[in-house]
């Protein structure tokens, strides 16, 4: 559990490639780290960014992947959207590319990438992209070029421009961000104080879940917000609807001396949900969470390609 605590607090202070090269289909996959996690547009993949490249799972199998270099990259502040991936992070030193990472993007699956922003300026941990429109908000760590304050900011031309938002009625340090996927002013945050809602592009909050902490959520494609609360056996699943109430629970997977750290919901499937855990912990869902299979154990996949 020590290192659950640690996990937070790390996350607390950060808070002011499908490829031409995939390897073959091998027994076991590590996941030396777990940086994110989202599907593809069609649904047929989800992707979760390690320290060393990226895992993608498909047809109940994982395989790593690399870039069309053969270079496997440390992502950050991984999100999914219907065109590819956003991501931050740090290069393979064997790259050409400065570090950080600043703001990149792919649209072939990590294959190649789009550097936009910052390059060799700022690494963001805390980072979410709307699935559908162009709104990208992130938690700034360090005064840079483009940004003379810390906290949050929001950027509609993949980084050429940010704006720093008030994120007024937050208590606590930020945990999670969760952009909508279709309303570009819609964004959310969580703290070890609970779950807040923005509906002005993050100027002014309110708190829609209290008193636990909320280690990962996201918005679901209905629209809804889907949030991990608590840890260890006290995990629970929530959704919450637009106007700040919770309209269903979802049943969480069995959770011992853990927490959830990701989450994330299939495109074409509402009831198909994926979780990863501090521990490196990966379960999958396709009924809603009535029952839910285990992918991988700290770190290890548990299925065989």
């Amino acid at each position: 559990m020590r290192s659950l605590v640690l996990y937070l607090a790390s996350l607390s202070a950060v808070g002011v490639l499908m490829s031409g090269c995939q390897t073959e289909a091998q027994e076991e996959v590590e996941f030396t780290h777990i940086h994110g996690l989202g599907f593809t547009e069609d649904g047929e993949q989800a992707y979760i960014p390690a320290h060393d490249g990226l895992r993608v799972y498909e047809d109940g199998t994982w395989k790593t992947v690399e870039d069309g270099e053969g270079e496997l990259h440390d992502f950050m502040g991984f999100t999914m959207t219907s065109e590819g991936f956003y991501s931050s992070g740090h290069p393979n030193m064997q790259s050409d590319y400065k570090n950080p990472f600043g703001l990149v993007k792919s649209t072939d699956g990590g294959e190649t990438l789009e550097l936009l922003a910052l390059e060799g300026e700022v690494d963001f941990h805390v980072m979410s992209a709307s699935y559908n429109t162009d709104a990208i908000y992130a938690m700034n760590p360090e005064p840079n070029s483009e940004m003379d304050e810390l906290g949050l900011h929001r950027t509609l031309d993949e980084g050429q421009e940010w704006e720093p938002r008030d994120v007024d009625g937050v208590n606590g340090s930020v945990i999670a961000i969760a952009a909508h996927p279709d309303e570009e002013n819609r964004v959310a945050l969580s703290t070890e104080e609970g779950v807040f809602q923005s509906n002005d592009a993050g100027d002014s909050f309110e708190q829609v879940l209290s008193g636990v902490p909320a280690p990962a959520l996201t918005y679901a494609h209905t629209g809804e917000l889907l949030v991990a609360e608590g840890v260890e056996e006290e995990t629970t699943l929530k959704a919450i609807g637009a106007s700040g109430e919770v309209v269903r629970e979802i049943p969480a997977p069995s959770i011992e001396e853990d927490a959830i750290s990701y989450l994330a919901q299939n495109p074409q499937a509402e009831n198909t949900i994926m979780v990863t855990t501090m521990e490196r912990d990966i379960f999958y869902t396709e009924n809603g969470g009535e029952t839910w299979e285990q992918q991988a154990e700290q770190g290890i996949s548990l299925h065989e390609s």
